[in-house]
């Protein structure tokens, strides 16, 4: 499965209208959905307010979004964590799995957008907590060197598999007010016991994706694989995983 085959089937899965209910939108508000990916929430929300401004550095996950040509999002295709390309102060800014990618940045990147808020603006992060760890059981050895595979990625500016639990008190540092705390539940990152085919064979392009054979000998790596895909068809599988949705205010 293709990334972008893949990003617009997670989109299923994602409850945006859900998650929009939950916003502080107005009508008039301009707005920026910073790693928009293939605009799943972007085309949604665009209904709601007065202007998206859309963002991804991947020029083919914007295809879609490009291709639609709604009148009222703006799509810009540049890098998300220095956003001074917008000219505009924001209303709200929102941002679904992507703070996880800046893991040496992480308050530096945030600052930046808060930076590009008005006063009394809002923002909306939804990050993951926990993605590979979190699923249980797993053997003590692939336990361990998962945890060092994870610290290895994280060290060296990938991807922070625990970035979700950091994201509400570095946004205190900003004195940004906190006014939503949630725990999102999704069929595809959250659900414990046996997956159905559609998820059993998402996780599966999502681990081959990995790139454990970077730090680990191949054999290995594939046994870790296994193991974790394994969780899946299994219904004792338990999930610790949690999707975080941390929405604040600029004071």
């Amino acid at each position: 499965m293709e990334l972008r085959e893949e990003y617009e089937k997670q989109q299923e899965y994602r409850k945006w209208l859900e998650i929009i209910e939950l916003l502080p939108i107005e009508d008039n508000q301009v707005i920026a959905d910073l790693g928009c990916g293939t605009g799943g929430f972007t085309e949604i929300i665009s209904e709601k307010v007065r202007q998206v401004i859309a963002v991804d550095r991947n020029q083919n996950l914007l295809t879609n979004l490009k291709e639609k040509n709604i009148k009222n999002v703006s799509i810009i295709e540049n890098d998300i964590s220095k956003i001074d390309y917008i000219t505009e102060e924001l209303d709200g800014i929102f941002s679904s799995f992507s703070i996880a990618y800046f893991p040496k940045d992480m308050k530096e990147v945030i600052g930046n957008w808060v930076n590009k808020l008005k006063s009394g603006g809002w923002i909306a992060l939804i990050e993951i907590d926990d993605l590979l760890r979190g699923h249980q059981p797993l053997s003590e050895e692939n336990f361990g060197k998962l945890a060092r595979y994870e610290e290895h990625i994280k060290e060296n500016g990938v991807y922070d598999f625990q970035a979700g639990r950091k994201i509400k008190n570095t946004l205190k540092r900003f004195d940004m007010e906190i006014i939503l705390e949630k725990d999102l539940e999704d069929r595809e990152l959250t659900a414990s016991g046996i997956a159905d085919k559609e998820v059993y064979e998402m996780w599966k392009s999502r681990l081959d994706r990995l790139t454990i054979s970077q730090y680990y000998p191949e054999k290995i790596a594939q046994e870790i694989k296994r193991e974790l895909l394994s969780l899946f068809k299994n219904p004792e599988h338990i999930n610790n995983t949690k999707v975080k949705f941390i929405v604040a205010k600029k004071i």
